[in-house]
């Protein structure tokens, strides 16, 4: 029988470590509680302390502040609820809070250590939360290389190392993820000589050149990476195909949630391929990519955040907010465009232009059957 994270986590409740050895699926649980908030209940690096045990979190007087987010609130508590009050992970130590957001400079960072009861050290790294900065920064990635978040996270597990022995497992979900497999390979020699695993869960890839780099090569071995059958984060930029496929509930875009993956055992169900709408997706957005240069997509992300902003009438500060009055920023979004210099109108219109070339070639070259099986998710799913 299938089930999820949270699932696994009440099953092997009484199941310690050394009777049910630390999985890639123990790995998710702790990429996906980095997204509660710890501000203020678990110590940062500057404090010196031997942390908290996650047992202690679910009993905190500061409770309901862990989980900020609504939409995300009732199943982190549940996981957490799980988790603290489990033989398996309760008497693990959380330590290490790091949280640094900065408009100003497009940066939005999230780091937490958990350290197991063998000594193990595992680093898990935040994905992208909803604010407007943090998907700024996703998409600063197109064109540059490394962004404040990647400078961070080696920053982060440098500092972590120093302050712990022992083997070194660094995780994250979605953007946590290329921070895991960025911060392992830029890292000092001896800080990268503890690293013995990097797992990683549906994240975004890097630039050919990265990829192709010394460093990265000899990184790479130690590299776990899941994406989901419908996977349209995983498969961005280049990833050298090397990712293992899993099962899903989720459709669509709502498979990149956690805990929408299908477990079974201590492991992951393995998924077939790659769906229809996805490689299309996936097809369409890279091509886009290796069809403009960088300094067309830095013109085109900094002018499209810049009509977001112009737009935000409301202050808002993460998308959903922004998309509560989508009708009206949508009339202010085409009156901007109108709106800009002649250059930076021309260039948005052009990469306009090489995203629908590029969706028209990608119809050409897929099968009838292909394209309506597409068609049919992308209407009846709402996947684009």
């Amino acid at each position: 029988m299938a089930y999820n994270i949270i699932d696994y986590s009440v099953l092997n409740a009484n199941r310690g470590f050394d009777a049910l050895p630390f999985s890639k699926v123990d790995g998710l649980i702790l990429a996906q509680l980095i997204y509660i908030s710890f501000d203020g209940v678990v110590p940062c690096i500057a404090d010196g302390s031997e942390g908290v045990r996650l047992s202690d979190l679910a009993e905190t007087e500061n409770y309901e502040k862990l989980f900020p987010l609504k939409r995300t609130a009732e199943r982190n508590k549940r996981l957490l609820n799980a988790t603290a009050y489990s033989k398996r992970f309760g008497s693990m130590k959380v330590n290490y809070y790091e949280n640094i957001f900065d408009y100003e400079n497009d940066t939005q960072f999230a780091a937490v250590t958990f350290i197991l009861p063998n000594g193990d050290v595992c680093i898990s790294f935040r994905g992208t939360d909803a604010t407007i900065t943090g998907w700024k920064e996703n998409f600063n990635m197109l064109y540059m290389s490394p962004v404040a978040a990647q400078k961070l996270s080696v920053k982060y597990v440098e500092k972590v190392a120093e302050k712990t022995a022992g083997d070194i497992i660094l995780l994250g979900h979605s953007k946590g993820g290329n921070l895991a497999i960025y911060a392992a390979t830029m890292c000092n020699k001896a800080t990268k000589k503890r690293i013995k695993e990097i797992q990683s869960f549906d994240s975004p890839g890097f630039t050919q050149e990265f990829i192709n780099s010394e460093k990265y090569i000899k990184t790479e071995p130690k590299i776990s990476k899941y994406i989901p059958e419908e996977s349209m984060v995983g498969t961005l930029l280049n990833n050298n195909n090397n990712y293992h496929i899993i099962k899903s509930d989720g459709t669509g875009i709502f498979q990149h949630d956690p805990f929408m993956w299908k477990v079974k055992n201590n492991d992951f169900i393995p998924g077939e391929k790659i769906k229809n709408a996805a490689q299309f997706f996936d097809e369409t957005f890279n091509g886009w990519v290796y069809s403009t240069d960088q300094h067309q997509r830095e013109l085109f992300i900094q002018t499209m955040f810049d009509i977001i902003e112009a737009t935000n009438k409301q202050n808002a500060r993460c998308f959903p907010e922004w998309s509560e009055n989508l009708k009206g920023n949508t009339t202010l979004v085409i009156d901007t465009i109108k709106d800009l210099d002649p250059e930076t109108r021309n260039m948005m219109l052009k990469c306009f232009g090489n995203v629908f070339s590029t969706i028209n070639r990608n119809v050409k070259s897929t099968p009838k059957k292909l394209w309506a099986d597409t068609k049919r998710k992308i209407k009846v799913k709402n996947i684009l």
